[in-house]
């Protein structure tokens, strides 16, 4: 009977931690959407800081990039296609 009982507080103790640490793993949206979008924003000012001295490449490589956040930020089932396209405003202007 002890043993069974061990077991059992043993068992809801295990349990109870591993909801716990799963728990705060878990992210709010509001956090997630904006670390998306300071990632596109960081990853736009490396590539335009990498073409720096070539205008025309730089334009090319927005472009393309823009393109691509574009796609993605169309299947992310976090953004609405109003906020997809203020993101991509928001990085067209940078």
């Amino acid at each position: 009977m002890k043993i069974l009982l061990f077991v059992l507080i043993l068992v809801s103790l295990v349990a109870y931690l591993l909801f716990k640490l799963n728990y705060k793993k878990t992210k709010k949206p509001t956090i997630k959407k904006h670390e998306i979008v300071e990632q596109y924003k960081n990853e736009l000012r490396n590539i335009l800081t990498i073409h720096e001295n070539n205008k025309e490449k730089q334009l090319h490589e927005k472009k393309q990039f823009l393109q691509k956040c574009n796609s993605e930020l169309s299947r992310n089932i976090f953004f609405t296609q109003i906020e997809s396209k203020q993101i991509i405003q928001q990085l067209a202007q940078l």
